[in-house]
């Protein structure tokens, strides 16, 4: 090696090692600015909020706000309160901590989203069908700039839903994503071998051209994921099914012709919907408040970031991140 590549060697390395040290005070500073968060609030309104474990609720009967923002997605923490984006862990265990909650009187789900993966738009939305079963609570729904998919999917379980007049929602459908990097591969000289129980085993892999077999199964293996969509759709909206095949194909809807259609209850804005919510129920509204993050955090966070842009990546590691990212089949209730 030259003696460039040497210095360039000795200064990734560096540039590791600080990354990591950054990453572990991050974690550790907001862990601790979480826990006296709740011990400041509490302190601050003499006892005026109950605390069930993580979560701090008022002391008397309100409905709670719950976002539904970003692409939706599994995994998240149920512990990553400062999380921007969409969360399943945590907002599976918020409702599950709202339903054993004596003050809460219903959610607001206030959707921003485009929608996403299938299994988690379908795990929220079944927890919210739970919460109604058990406490007999309802359950509002406001679409915001984009209620799509997935997103409308957990929509379903609202007893009412109202959107700005500038939503694009509905979009009823599933699709499969993977890649065929097979051309990829021949390019840079890699040859993926798979040694197989069966012919139809690995379907998807990155390195291989599908077969019309396979692509048959996977259509089939889509049209029963379509089906449970409109099935729910249709339960949500008191349709038939053939009615919602009818009225949406996959397609996208401005909130006119989605109320048009009958798939959504109202047209106004979000503050006009919160006066309606108050005007009908009586209660307040309440949304759970994330920890502000210190100044000390946002420091290590932006040059964390930095210190991440400034590593260079060579093609073989381009390609080696693609593989490992999208490397199987991706099953997404998203708009588009």
């Amino acid at each position: 090696m030259s003696k460039r590549q040497w210095i360039w060697l000795i200064v990734a390395v560096a540039v590791f090692a600080l990354a990591g040290v950054a990453s572990v005070a991050v974690n550790t500073w907001q862990q601790r600015s979480v826990a006296e968060m709740y011990g400041s609030m509490d302190s601050l309104f003499g006892g005026a909020y109950a605390i069930e474990e993580d979560f701090l609720f008022p002391d008397e009967p309100f409905i709670a706000k719950l976002d539904i923002e970003g692409t939706i997605l599994s995994g998240g923490g149920v512990t990553d309160y400062m999380s921007e984006g969409f969360n399943l862990d945590y907002i599976l265990d918020y409702i599950d901590r709202l339903a054993a909650c004596e003050n809460n009187a219903g959610i607001l789900l206030f959707i921003d989203s485009g929608g996403g993966e299938v299994k988690a738009s379908d795990e929220v939305y079944l927890k919210l069908m739970d919460y109604k079963r058990e406490t007999g609570r309802p359950i509002y729904a406001y679409f915001d700039s984009t209620a799509c998919s997935g997103a409308y999917y957990i929509a379903m379980a609202a007893d009412n839903i109202w959107a700005n007049r500038n939503c694009i929602c509905v979009n009823i459908g599933v699709y499969v994503s993977t890649y065929n990097l097979s051309g990829l591969f021949e390019k840079y000289g890699v040859e993926e071998v798979l040694i197989k129980s069966s012919e139809n085993k690995a379907i998807g892999s990155i390195g291989q051209e599908w077969t019309e077999e396979q692509l048959a199964i996977y259509q089939s293996i889509v049209d029963l994921w379509y089906d449970q969509f409109v099935e729910i759709v249709a339960e949500g909206r008191g349709m038939t099914a053939e009615q919602v095949k009818a009225l949406d194909d996959g397609r996208e809807m401005l909130a006119a012709q989605a109320l048009q259609a009958g798939f959504i209850d109202g047209i106004c804005r979000y503050s006009e919907y919160e006066s309606y919510l108050l005007e009908n129920t009586g209660l307040l509204l309440y949304e759970e408040e994330p920890a502000e993050m210190d100044m000390f955090t946002q420091l290590l966070r932006n040059i964390y970031g930095k210190l991440e842009a400034l590593t260079p990546r060579s093609e073989a590691e381009i390609l080696r991140d693609l593989m490992h990212e999208n490397n199987g089949i991706v099953v997404m209730a998203y708009a588009g």
